[in-house]
């Protein structure tokens, strides 16, 4: 027999201590002796020859890129791949009915692809993606607001037809239809939309005294309260009482806006707070009269913290620009600029650079200015010479933040300038270091105005709205990303024959005539029908005799 197999008991594992912590002590003391500063220096340099390996890849991609294309465009000029016509960049306005037959002209228009080209590579030359366009018909009346969300897939227009569209990019085609059409403000004008910081809400102002929010898809979510337009103080009131201007998001702030109206107040709202406004500012004249605020904005677009983060921004129809810090109350301006532009015009756009550090606006005195709010009395610097007639006209900076750029309106025709080839809509660039003179303007509509405008900081796109109903979208197929270049070659899709509904009737067979029966009603009606009819009331008299 086996003998029964005896357990075996497993000892405790012991540890000592003390070497243990010797050899920790003596660890500790090696990496101290270590040179740390070397062995940065040295990852730096690995660093920095990657990058410039890299940069060299880059540039060696591109040249082949650029030099394939040439050859394409030399090649196949006439080919239809590219959507749109290609435009050049023009340092005067341009008639699209003028004729250009003398030979000295057309060199002086015309650009070789290679100047182009090296124009491309050059950073230090200004570069406007302008080799493309394309065309989106909104309606027939002028588009007054436009806004894009921020990855560049969804834009959202406005105009006077009182409707909101929704152009869907990743889904559209060569057909350009839009996504969705809507009215959220019923027969009101839209004078003011914005994405959230999100991307996920919409806030609009149009001609009523209440803004909107909607989602993305157009459902309502929150609406601001009516004030009390019986009231002398616009403090005491809960909300506008006038038409609404302009409406902003709080990009730091997901659940705040702020809008401003005629009725000469600037108001701060909750998404929360569904009552009342939070806060309610009053901008006042230089005779400490109520003055109407045409457009206001937050300073919060800055990519560096500043002092200048807490400031809000407005702008009045007698020409003043206003700032308060949120830091303090609202009683008095903390700058002020009382003449910034021409009395009794007013104030259409305020736009803060995205450092921080300069503030851009237009007004309907026909001028663009640049501030600097330490020397708030005298503008930086200006250009005159730009017609403006629409209260929605804007300015905005270029995503590199040295630009600016605008759209100018269509003068009135009379018999004095109806000849007159400078009297189109037309965008402007301006350095942002000296505005004396322009960078380059291109023509967009020798019959309608430029309304708003917009360059998309990922997209490297810009975007504009005219007088006439249509929105124009310029881009680069070489520095511009989706967007524009993601529908501009996309085919229609192709209708199949087993794609299609049949409408069938079904008819249920006691709904036919014969079949029907009649539902049960009073007596007293029975009776009044049969004595209309003829027979039965011949047949009523006989049983009554």
């Amino acid at each position: 027999m086996a003998e029964p197999s005896v357990p075996v008991k497993k000892a405790a594992r012991t540890f000592d201590l003390q070497a243990m912590m010797n050899q920790a002590r003596l660890g500790a003391q090696e990496r101290s002796n270590i040179d740390w500063t070397n062995e940065i220096e040295k990852t730096k340099e690995e660093n920095e020859l990657r990058i410039t390996e890299m940069k060299i890849k880059a540039d060696e991609a591109s040249k082949k890129i650029q030099s394939s294309t040439n050859n394409n465009n030399i090649n196949d000029g006439d080919d239809d791949d590219d959507f749109g016509p290609s435009i050049d960049l023009a340092t005067a306005p341009t008639n699209d009915n003028e004729d250009t037959s003398s030979d000295d002209e057309d060199e002086d228009t015309s650009k070789p692809v290679e100047e182009d080209n090296d124009r491309l590579d050059d950073d230090e030359q200004p570069f406007f993606p302008l080799t493309h366009e394309i065309d989106l018909k909104h309606g027939t009346k002028s588009v007054s607001c436009l806004t894009i969300d921020s990855n560049g897939e969804r834009l959202i227009s406005g105009g006077f037809d009182y409707e909101l569209k929704m152009w869907d990019f990743p889904t559209m085609d060569k057909t350009l239809k839009y996504y969705r059409a809507i009215s959220p403000c019923e027969s009101h004008q839209l004078r003011s939309i914005e994405f959230s910081p999100g991307s996920d809400m919409l806030l609009i102002a149009s001609g009523s005294c209440q803004a909107k929010v909607i989602s993305r898809d157009g459902k309502n979510m929150y609406e601001c309260v009516r004030g009390d337009m019986y009231l002398i103080d616009m403090q005491k009131t809960k909300g506008h009482v006038s038409t609404l201007n302009r409406a902003c998001w709080n990009p730091k702030d997901l659940n705040e806006f702020m809008t401003c109206s005629d009725d000469g107040t600037v108001r701060l709202w909750s998404l929360i707070r569904r009552t009342e406004h939070a806060s309610c500012i009053k901008t006042k004249s230089e005779q400490g009269k109520k003055t109407s605020t045409t457009t206001c904005t937050y300073n919060t677009y800055h990519t560096h913290v500043t002092q200048n983060e807490y400031l809000i921004t407005a702008g009045c129809d007698d020409g003043s620009i206003q700032i308060w810090d949120r830091r303090r109350p609202f009683v008095n301006v903390t700058f002020i600029s009382r003449h910034a532009h021409e009395p009794e015009n007013s104030i259409t756009s305020l736009c803060w650079s995205y450092d921080g550090r300069n503030l851009a606006s237009r007004s309907t005195d026909h001028t663009l200015k640049l501030w600097d709010i330490r020397n708030f009395k005298k503008s930086l610097s200006e250009y005159n010479d730009l017609h403006n007639r629409f209260s929605m006209t804007n300015v905005t900076f270029s995503p590199d933040d040295r630009f600016l750029i605008t759209g100018t309106s269509t003068r009135k025709k009379t018999n004095e300038n109806i000849n007159d080839s400078t009297n189109v809509g037309a965008i402007y660039f301006f350095n942002r270091n000296n505005l004396a003179q322009p960078e380059g303007q291109i023509q967009v509509s020798d019959a309608a105005s430029v309304v708003k405008t917009l360059w998309h900081p990922k997209l490297n796109q810009i975007m504009c709205t005219t007088s006439n109903g249509i929105i124009k979208i310029f881009y680069d197929t070489i520095r511009s990303k989706q967007g524009a270049l993601l529908f501009a070659n996309r085919e229609e899709r192709q209708k199949k024959a087993n794609d299609f509904f049949i409408n069938m009737n079904i008819i249920n067979p006691h709904a036919l005539p014969l079949y029907r029966q009649d539902r049960v009603r009073n007596l007293s009606v029975i009776r009044m029908k049969n004595r209309e009819d003829p027979v039965c009331k011949s047949f009523f008299c006989f049983l009554q005799r």
